[in-house]
């Protein structure tokens, strides 16, 4: 009995060793991997910026770049809800873009520098395969979806191909129309807006300047412009003041008065038909508006294809943010000349 006793105890405390054993390579397992691998927090890094401090144990700084990508939305919100300025188009629409960019740049590095110095690591409940492709998906489909919003209903970027709304908006220049158009704020009288092309020529979009709107009558004779039986005034721009223009300044360069709004207009020359001997006359249809281009002898406008209808426009144009001359160009895109 003394013999199978003793033998007892001893299988117990083998079956305790081996227990004890299983537990500490069990731990073991889970500490294997004694440094994360840099290549993979870099890749990870990549796809989501954040993730890749994540699978580096660093929750904290990996959630605070994963959820930067917020800053965008946020400021162009708040950009969408205030007057258009160049402050605004700096610091709400193009910073935040390179803030975006810089993080995520940032993280990538970071990422593969701290899976370079990092010592024997302990797998957390978040060092799941499963949660990387999550956050990196979730990421994805925000992004994208963002992009899609923004361009849908809040601001669309275009590349301007032609000299039809010189001097104010040049060929070559990118600008920003603002697309969120409330009812009380339907194109008055000087505003510069992007509309759908009304023919079968051309791009699928358009840039002119509201000269008339719903229930005016308007007549065009040769250069002088009317509106409701009264002529817009003009005044002179002196020739210093369009050096910034460049050579897309050609034919005499004015300042049109519209209902309290002067904007630039260009008279120049065209190699066309000369129709200053055509008197056209118009009554601007209910929810229709009435857009010339600024470069009047130059420009594809509701003199050939009619008032466009509310239902077709896009936008205001608020930004030029790439200008193909002068940068002094950059900012609103309807600022006046020095």
């Amino acid at each position: 009995m003394a013999n199978e006793l003793v033998a007892g105890q001893l299988n117990q405390r083998s079956r305790e060793t081996l227990d004890y054993q299983t537990s500490a390579d069990r731990l073991s397992s889970r500490v294997a991997p004694s440094r994360r691998i840099p290549w993979i927090a870099l890749a990870l890094s990549f796809l989501s910026a954040g993730v890749g401090h994540l699978y580096c144990g660093r929750i904290a700084k990996g959630l605070t770049l994963y959820f930067a990508w917020l800053l965008l939305p946020i400021c162009i919100a708040v950009a969408l809800s205030l007057p258009a300025s160049t402050a605004s188009l700096i610091f709400l629409l193009l910073l935040p873009v390179v803030i975006v960019v810089g993080v995520y740049l940032y993280a990538a590095i970071d990422a593969w520098r701290t899976a370079s110095l990092i010592g024997p690591y302990s797998f957390r409940d978040y060092n799941r395969v499963a949660v990387y492709w999550m956050m990196i998906a979730a990421q994805i489909a925000f992004s994208m979806g963002m992009i899609a919003v923004v361009n849908g209903v809040a601001y669309e970027a275009f590349l301007i191909p032609s000299k039809s709304m010189s001097p104010t908006i040049l060929k070559g220049d990118r600008v920003v129309a603002n697309k969120i158009l409330p009812e009380h704020n339907f194109p008055a009288r000087g505003d510069l807006i992007a509309y759908l092309n009304p023919t079968s020529k051309g791009g699928k979009k358009f840039i002119g300047r509201v000269v008339a709107t719903a229930g005016d009558e308007i007549k065009i004779d040769g250069e002088r412009v009317f509106v409701n039986s009264e002529e817009l005034e003009r005044e002179s721009v002196a020739d210093e003041n369009l050096k910034l223009l460049g050579d897309q300044a050609k034919g005499r360069v004015e300042y049109e008065v519209n209902s309290g709004r002067r904007y630039l207009v260009s008279l120049e020359q065209s190699s066309k038909v000369n129709d200053d001997d055509v008197v056209f006359e118009a009554k601007v249809p209910e929810r229709h508006v009435f857009i010339l281009g600024d470069n009047r002898n130059l420009s594809r406008d509701s003199r050939h294809f009619g008032s466009i209808h509310l239902g077709d426009i896009v936008g205001h144009v608020e930004y030029v943010y790439w200008p193909s001359g002068s940068w002094s160009r950059f900012g609103v895109a309807d600022d006046r000349l020095p």
